[in-house]
């Protein structure tokens, strides 16, 4: 019996080891997905509706809020960028007579809707000297392109 039993224990044994050295193939890692999740998601039409009510609302009070002048007059123009999911509101302040036109600054000012953080100006001086800050642009032009992207449907970054 106990070659019987050697042969059985040395079977098993070797039975056992050559399921421990079998080894599984472990799968080729899988390249990463290239889905991508936007960190935005555009609001629905009834949100959006909702969001530009709330800019033109924004936009009215920094209307009221600024103070000019008795020879000049303001318009502003409040805009929900759906790309950006930000409130943006220009304000353009100039001679309330065009005879006056070369008398007074007139400027252009774009602010966040919701923070009210002044993020750009273009301002033309009589005399025609002009004045420009925002978005790192170094010239008047840049300036008032990304005012332009800002207030459409386009990126914005201020």
């Amino acid at each position: 019996m106990t070659r019987i039993t050697l042969s059985i224990v040395i079977a098993v044994l070797s039975f056992a080891l050559a399921a421990c050295n079998k080894s599984t193939p472990t799968p080729p890692p899988s390249a990463p997905s290239k889905v991508h999740t936007p960190s935005f998601v555009p609001p629905t039409a009834e949100e959006a509706y909702r969001l530009q009510d709330d800019c033109t609302r924004r936009g009215e009070k920094v209307l009221r809020d600024n103070v000019i002048g008795s020879a000049l007059t303001q318009e502003q123009v409040s805009r929900y960028n759906p790309v950006t999911n930000r409130c943006y509101v220009r304000l353009a302040v100039h001679a309330i007579n065009l005879d006056d036109w070369d008398k007074h600054d007139n400027s252009t000012y774009l602010e966040d809707g919701q923070t009210g953080e002044l993020l750009a100006y273009l301002t033309v001086k009589p005399g025609g000297a002009r004045a420009y800050l925002g978005f790192g642009c170094d010239n008047e032009s840049c300036v008032s392109e990304k005012i332009a992207d800002c207030m459409s449907d386009k990126e914005c970054e201020p």
